[in-house]
Formats: structure tokens, sequence, C-alpha cells
């Protein structure tokens, strides 16, 4: 069983977070010493709060008070990094919980670049095809050869895969025995261009998939789908250390499925 901070540090864990001025006295103090006076100006508190403030920190040796200002000791710099640092973290936790929440086995892996605010693409209530429409362009705006997976089929996805054909893009694509029924059953001319057209190939994963994914030349685009199939979240990178990982993601699950003619061949032979 995993041990959490003896009594006196959740204290003092539990000080510095109390209220937002506290941690914009510290932010103030890492600038450089100040008066009380000089906080208060800075600081939305009246000088009794930062008074308190101030002898909270004294008592804990995170402030010293020389000639009358107060100013950082060697451990409230190291406590004011390291809460910035849980701070940054914790925005980026809730920034990218709808992808995390809804990645599925490779969420393990995942490189931390992804989990970046500025990658992310969420959808909400007010905009709920945020995720879609911006993966939709991202397909629109592919350069090179494409790899993909994914556990949807739709119209648009189909669409936009026809336009890519045409421009004599190659497409290697991974699917699930669920995608191939629909594809059957409602998309059956792009299911035989799957089938006949020279540019793609098309692979039909042993077991339902859990993610989006794709990558041209140089990016990568990471889709998270929530129970009802739905894109809850974009990932978006073009580092090198993300476009490798995603490559031997996508290896991975080739190399659990079978090409498409020759699933198709079993299913036709088993009427």
């Amino acid at each position: 069983m995993t041990e959490g901070p003896d009594d006196t540090a959740f204290e003092d864990c539990q000080f510095l977070t109390g209220s937002p001025q506290r941690f914009a006295v510290l932010a103030q103090l890492r600038e450089g010493p100040a008066r009380p006076t000089d906080l208060c100006d800075s600081v939305d508190a009246t000088r009794t709060t930062i008074q308190r403030i101030l002898a909270g920190f004294s008592e804990r040796q995170w402030v010293v008070k020389r000639d009358g200002e107060y100013q950082l000791t060697v451990t409230g710099q190291r406590v004011f990094d390291q809460y910035g640092a849980l701070v940054d973290e914790i925005e980026r936790a809730r920034a990218a919980g709808p992808l995390a929440a809804n990645l599925g086995s490779i969420a393990g892996d995942l490189p931390a670049d992804l989990l970046d605010p500025a990658c992310l693409t969420t959808s909400s209530e007010q905009n709920p095809l945020a995720a879609v429409n911006r993966f939709t362009d991202w397909l629109h705006e592919v350069d090179g050869d494409v790899r993909a997976i994914s556990p949807i089929v739709t119209s648009v996805f189909n669409d936009v895969a026809a336009e890519l054909l045409e421009t004599g893009t190659h497409i290697e694509f991974i699917i699930d025995h669920s995608v191939l029924e629909r594809s059957a059953s409602d998309f059956s001319e792009a299911l035989e261009r799957s089938v006949e057209h020279e540019n793609i190939d098309t692979y039909v994963h042993e077991s339902p998939l859990d993610i989006g994914l794709a990558l041209d030349r140089s990016r990568v685009c990471l889709a998270a789908y929530d129970d009802r199939n739905n894109i809850r979240a974009l990932a978006e990178s073009d580092a090198e250390a993300v476009y490798q990982w995603t490559e031997t993601v996508f290896d991975r699950y080739k190399a659990r499925s079978q090409p498409l003619a020759a699933v198709l061949s079993v299913q036709e032979s088993n009427r």
C-alpha cells in the first residue's frame, strides 16, 4: 500500500492550496523581495490577509524577513517551482481528460506530447462535432501516403478516402469486423473500392478496435472514441518521437489483422 504524506506535510499542502492568494504571494516573492504593502498592491488581498499568509510562510520557513522585506528561502523557491509544475500538470490533465479517458489499450505508453493542450481538439456539449470535423480537415490536408485505423465507418470518411485515392495517394487501412459488417450493409460501393482499388490495402483486425489513428508523411492524428463510437477528442503531432510511436502502434495492429480479401473469401466459403 502506497503511503501518502505525513500529517505535517499534508497540512502544509493544505495551507498552500487553501486560497489562490497564497500562491500569488509566492509568485510575487519569486520575482524579488517585497514589503507587505507592495504585496497588497499586486495581490488581490487585504493587508490582514497578506500578513497572515506571510506568517504562515515564515512558520514553514518558506520566507524570511530582512530589513522589512520578505524574500523566499531556497525551500520556498522549490515549493513554488514544484507547485507550479503540479498546477501545469493538472491543467494538462483537465484539457486531455476526454482523450485520456477514451483511449483504451494504448493509453499506458502514450507519448506525453500528445497530452499537450495545444495538440488537442475536444468535443463538448456546445460543439459536439469539433473533434470529428478536425479529423476530417486533417484528412483533407494529407501529405503523402496514409496509414489509418478506424473503429467506425461513415460516409464522410469514405468520401475523403475516395478523394485521396483519386489523387494517387496510397492508403493502408485497418478496420474491425463490425466496420466490415456495416460497410457491407450500408456502404457496399466503398467496400468494393477497398477490395479492388490498386491504391488501398485494407485489413481486418482480429478484435474490436477502440482507437482511431492516422499518419501521413510527417504527421500523426490520434482519435479517442466513447462507448457510442463518437469521437470525443483528437490529438495531433509532428514530433519525431510521437511519429515513431504511432508507427509502432500501427504495425502492432496490422500484425493482428488479415487482408480484407482473405476475410471476405472465408465469409463467402462459409455461406
